[in-house]
Order: C-alpha cells, then sequence, then structure tokens
C-alpha cells in the first residue's frame, strides 16, 4: 500500500477550509489523528486528517448553516473598530446575537475567530479589486497610470490594516498559526495584484513577485493615509495619486 500524501499545515487549512487555530485544538483535543512529528514545531498531515476535519467542520454547521456567517460578520466588525485587547468572545456573542457557549461550537477561541476574519477578509479583498481593476478598463486602463492600481489596492486594504498588524504581531512572537496564515494572506494578495500583470498562464512565482511591487506601493499609500486628517478613507481616489479625498 503506498505511503500516505502528506501535506503541510497551511496545504490542510487551503484544503479543508478549518483555520490554523481550530486544527491544533482539534489535535491536542484527540479529534483529528496525531500528525507526524517533522520538527519541534511542526507537524505533517495527510488525507485522514483531511477527512476527519470535513466531516467535524460539516457536523458544526449541519443544524444552523448561517450561524457561522453571523459570527464570523461581528468578529470583523469587532476586529475592524477596535484594538484585540479591546474585543471580547462575548462582545462577539452579543453582536451575533447568540449565547456565547452556542459560538463556542463553531469557534474555540478569540484567536480562532480573528483567523476566521482576517481569512474571510482575504477572500473579499480579493474579489474586489478583481472587480475593481475590471471597473478601470482592466490591466490596459492602468497602463498610462502605473501607480493606480496600488491605490486601489491600497484604499482595499485599509480596512483589514488592524487585523494585519495583530496577525504580523503574533507571527513576530513566534506563534506558528499566525505565522502561516501571515504567510498565506500575503502570497493571496501579492498573486492577486500581479497575476492580472503578468497574465493567466504565467508562472505563480512571476505574479507573486510582481504583486509584491505593487503591495510595496499599496502600503505605502495606506500608511500616508493613516497619518492624515481623512482616515480611514471613505472610498478610493478618483484619479490616481495624489487624488485622496475625504
Amino acid at each position: 500500500m503506498p505511503a500516505p500524501t502528506r501535506l503541510t499545515l497551511s496545504e490542510l487549512v487551503e484544503r479543508s477550509g478549518v483555520p490554523a487555530s481550530s486544527i491544533h485544538h482539534y489535535r491536542k483535543a484527540g479529534l483529528i489523528p496525531p500528525p507526524a512529528r517533522e520538527a519541534s514545531n511542526r507537524f505533517a498531515y495527510d488525507e485522514r486528517h483531511l477527512e476527519a476535519l470535513v466531516q467535524i467542520r460539516s457536523h458544526a454547521t449541519a443544524e444552523h448553516p448561517d450561524c457561522r456567517a453571523r459570527i464570523v460578520a461581528a468578529a470583523i466588525d469587532a476586529f475592524q473598530t477596535r484594538s484585540d485587547s479591546d474585543v471580547t468572545v462575548n462582545d462577539i456573542a452579543e453582536a451575533a446575537h447568540m449565547a456565547k457557549g452556542n459560538l463556542y461550537r463553531y469557534f474555540d477561541s478569540k484567536e480562532d475567530l480573528l483567523t476566521a476574519a482576517i481569512e474571510t477578509l482575504l477572500v473579499d479583498t480579493k474579489a474586489r479589486f478583481e472587480s475593481a481593476l475590471d471597473s478601470l478598463g482592466g490591466v490596459v486602463g492602468l497602463q498610462g497610470d502605473p501607480e493606480k492600481a496600488a491605490i486601489v489596492l491600497g484604499y482595499l486594504v485599509a480596512g483589514v490594516l488592524p487585523m494585519l498588524l495583530e496577525l504580523g504581531a503574533r507571527a513576530a512572537k513566534g506563534h506558528e498559526p499566525s505565522a502561516d496564515l501571515a504567510r498565506r494572506v500575503l502570497r493571496t494578495l501579492a498573486e492577486t495584484a500581479g497575476r492580472p500583470f503578468e497574465g493567466p498562464d504565467a508562472d505563480t512565482e512571476d505574479a507573486v513577485k510582481a504583486g509584491l511591487r505593487v503591495i510595496e506601493s499599496a502600503f505605502s499609500t495606506v500608511l500616508s493615509w493613516s497619518i492624515g486628517p481623512d482616515w480611514p478613507p471613505d472610498h478610493p481616489p478618483p484619479d490616481g495619486p495624489g487624488a485622496v479625498q475625504g
């Protein structure tokens, strides 16, 4: 019998849709098979773990399919408007109009909620960026103004910035799930930003490199906005660089 295909934590998160923090919780609780330890802080997973996670998530959402989405929406609103230390699980449960105990049926901790909020906003930012490029005439519409894509991306990322900073702080302290998610967020944003300029058939790494240049300019733009009088921006600048309006 062939050996099972090994999956990294990042690959398992991507294929299962389950946040890394939840996977660690399920592992410690014995709800999924023990993974193979490859290093002191790194584990290898396989198809058995993927199947177990899919079953756990399906069971959790079968009775109330809209509950998880409602909780995530409340978490996004909380983490976007307040610092992580000021947000409690009870705050999010109240905003989602449910008992705190019911919230814990879907999420194991505040950390798990932050992860879900970031992952949801990552998908939303990707879709909105692609839509914004289309409304500007696609890549052709940006050729005469190469900074416009960075400004559009900066506007979309501005609302996510508090959560990304919190994620970066956790990653810098050596928190493995946060570091893994931070890498995935950066690569996804980079490929999203660079793919339109490199073409649909371009190598992923080429798209990521092109996108990193856009992201560098985008974050520079966001930092400039953040120290100005009109933070956060209400809408993207209509005419490119220097056109930020309140």
